[in-house]
């Protein structure tokens, strides 16, 4: 079950045992319901036999068409490369509706659309102060959406009582020139589906890239032990794993070298 304020999505295996929730709710409350979910909270839901797509194609061209970007040339990155905070903090005050925009990219990533993330993480750190810099990459990822307005995500079907929850987590080290605090990235996934993003912004300043990593990998793990809390009283889950590149990481967690120094 899932409910935000008066929007409620109920799913199981058994539609009579859905139905039986539902008539009890409608006791209590005054409802409507449809027999098959196929929007919820502008996400698009789309099912095959053995697939479940997510998409809002909708919300973006509303969107696009709210700031006037129906019309503009797609672009195909968000963001410039190894761009940061940093780099658009310098020039003039921008005095509009930058804070609506942020608000709205941040629900459209993190409901379905990892890959504007990072992106809209890093502009976000400018609203406070945001300026025309700023608001000219934030409308660049207006125009990567209008040519990936259609990108959906692949739920495949899987067995949901055989199978592992992974986490891939990466870091970048020091990489705002201004504070020096580095950024963690991970991804969460359940029969190589993806159920959960994060992009953000470290509280403290890592010493090393290995630092770094560490606190990447210690907020990543909570969310995966956190998720797999969620999934045992649902399904089994098979194993845990973790992927982890930086090997001064590794071997500090593992204990492999007690003389090693981040």
């Amino acid at each position: 079950m899932a409910l935000y304020v008066d929007d409620l999505l109920l799913g199981g295996s058994d539609v009579q045992e859905i139905n039986v929730i539902v008539d009890m709710l409608s006791k209590e409350f005054k409802m409507s319901k449809s027999e098959k979910a196929s929007e919820f909270l502008g996400i698009r839901i789309e099912f095959t036999s053995d697939n479940l797509f997510l998409d809002q194609e909708s919300y973006i061209l509303r969107m696009l068409k709210k700031y006037k970007m129906l019309d503009c040339n797609p672009s195909s990155i968000p963001i410039e490369t190894k761009a940061t905070s940093a780099t658009f903090e310098n020039g003039n005050h921008f005095n509009g509706p930058y804070r609506e925009l942020v608000g709205s990219l941040l629900y459209l990533a993190y409901a379905s659309r990892p890959d504007i993330l990072f992106a809209v993480n890093c502009l976000s750190q400018l609203q406070e102060h945001p300026t025309d810099a700023a608001w000219c990459a934030l409308k660049k990822i207006l125009r990567y959406l209008k040519g990936t307005a259609k990108m959906k995500i692949n739920y495949k079907k899987c067995n949901l009582y055989d199978s592992d929850l992974s986490l891939y987590v990466d870091a970048d080290w020091g990489s705002n020139l201004n504070d020096r605090k580095s950024v963690s990235g991970y991804l969460i996934m359940f029969c190589n589906n993806p159920i959960l993003w994060c992009v953000n912004k470290q509280k403290c300043i890592a010493l090393s890239s290995t630092e770094a990593e560490i606190i990447a990998l210690s907020k990543g793990v909570q969310d995966l032990l956190w998720i797999k809390g969620i999934a045992s009283e649902i399904v089994c889950v098979k194993n845990l794993i973790v992927y982890e590149d930086n090997q001064s990481c590794i071997k500090c967690i593992a204990n492999e070298n007690e003389n090693l120094y981040m």
